[in-house]
């Protein structure tokens, strides 16, 4: 296990290089959401704009103490009022016995339809079959909601969210996160 998050740091210090260098007007994102029984952090830079992006979560189900944390990287297609990115990403999941514990590489993407140039609408999905993903049958997680940019550089948001692992066989499905949640950003 300890090989895995090495190779984890290591590529994601490496992605985290090359976005440094390849695109200096990238805007950085600091963010954190809070649901009944979970909180969330979460940096990143360019999800605001077109091209590539790179982001940084750390979530943990404070009820049981589940938990998952990342790297994300991908790329951002404007298109109209709307944002939409692909992406994969790289996760060390924890959960409630030993055999839930372990990684994925789950793929997917998202869309984010602005409305006004303070109120846009986001949702995101992203899944991890059996073969990208060990000690888990597969991952899932959904996010949607609704954020409001009162003054910048304050995005405000309000949405659900969802991250769950189906076990394999003898290991029970879990639900790391499964709620409603406020949250904050800073866009620099």
């Amino acid at each position: 296990m300890r090989t895995n998050t090495i190779k984890l740091a290591v590529a994601g210090s490496a992605i985290a290089v090359f976005m440094a260098f390849s695109a200096p007007s990238q805007a950085m994102e600091l963010g954190a959401k809070a649901g009944t029984d979970f909180t969330e952090l979460n940096v990143g830079m360019g999800r605001q704009t077109s091209g590539l992006y790179i982001e940084g979560n750390w979530a943990k189900n404070t009820q049981n103490g589940r938990q998952i944390g990342g790297i994300s990287s991908g790329f951002n297609i404007p298109l109209g009022p709307a944002m939409i990115n692909l992406g994969a990403k790289a996760l060390y999941m924890q959960g409630s016995i030993s055999d839930n514990e372990g990684v994925a590489f789950p793929i997917g993407g998202g869309i984010t339809v602005s409305f006004t140039d303070s109120l846009a609408f986001y949702a995101e999905g992203y899944s991890a079959p059996d073969a990208s993903s060990n000690r888990v049958k597969s991952y899932t997680e959904a996010d949607a909601g609704f954020s409001w940019v009162p003054v910048q550089p304050l995005k405000l948001k309000a949405g659900y969210r969802y991250v769950g692992l189906d076990g394999t066989a003898g290991n029970p499905d879990e639900r790391i996160i499964d709620g409603a949640y406020l949250g904050a950003e800073m866009d620099f």
